[in-house]
């Protein structure tokens, strides 16, 4: 959760286990069951707070006082652990999520029909990353987009006999066929589903990708009213990765 949203919620909680005073609510827990399951429930309202010492939950875990056959020393207990958690939040001392950035993986086999394309891959690939860890979500979308497309296109050159044979292999006005380096990232898309290189579900999801990669016109994302956001992003690296592993599955 984010910290306002948890600062929220852990405090309705508290609330609801002590009063004003500190005392527990008692009349509110018949019995130890109750109190139970009111502890299991705050147990993952903690838990959900991203950042907090996991000394927190290894100690709420092993706190005998939860083990009292006394409903009012549970709840103190847990009481302690909410406040302790607020306390964590409101002092910013809870710990920032790491930013990892994945190494990318051995496209060489896809990208050797295409010189130099390897190492460009690998630049944007930890890129979108950057981009994504510091909330710039339309570039990482922009970088995402564009990784594709270009392990597509080198797949394509790899076998481009079967590419251009494929029904969805794109022609111009005249009926003859376009060049592969000319193909739009939809006709690549549509072409490796086709011919197998990736998951018909995967086709799908990467016209997604694709439609939200072409924000880099700035029309494009006024006309769409794009509006993308981390979890934008994370389910496009997601698209890209699964794309990615389908392809080099698919290499002779």
């Amino acid at each position: 959760m984010e910290k306002d949203q948890a600062l929220r919620v852990l405090r309705v909680a508290l609330a609801e286990i002590v009063d004003s005073r500190g005392f527990a609510q008692l009349e509110a827990y018949k019995d130890l069951r109750a109190v139970d399951a009111k502890r299991r429930e705050i147990r993952v309202q903690i838990e959900s707070v991203a950042g907090l010492p996991n000394a927190l939950m290894a100690d709420f875990d092993k706190n005998p006082d939860f083990e009292a056959n006394s409903r009012r020393v549970r709840l103190e207990a847990l009481a302690g652990y909410v406040r302790s958690a607020i306390k964590f939040i409101e002092t910013g001392a809870v710990e920032k999520p790491k930013k990892i950035i994945l190494a990318p993986p051995d496209v060489a086999k896809l990208t050797a029909a295409l010189p130099g394309l390897k190492d460009e891959i690998e630049r944007r690939w930890r890129d979108a990353q950057k981009c994504a860890h510091v909330g710039a979500h339309t570039a990482a979308i922009i970088m995402m987009g564009s990784v594709l497309e270009a392990l597509l296109l080198g797949r394509a050159q790899m076998s481009a006999g079967q590419a251009y044979q494929s029904p969805s292999a794109p022609k111009d006005r005249t009926g003859k066929g376009v060049a592969i380096p000319d193909w739009t990232l939809s006709s690549l898309i549509d072409v490796a589903v086709d011919v197998r290189w990736i998951k018909a579900d995967r086709g799908k999801f990467g016209h997604a990708l694709r439609d939200s990669r072409n924000v880099v016109h700035p029309w494009h994302a006024v006309s769409t009213k794009a509006d993308f956001d981390e979890a934008t992003c994370k389910t496009a690296w997601s698209v890209l990765e699964a794309s990615v592993d389908d392809l080099l599955k698919s290499l002779p």
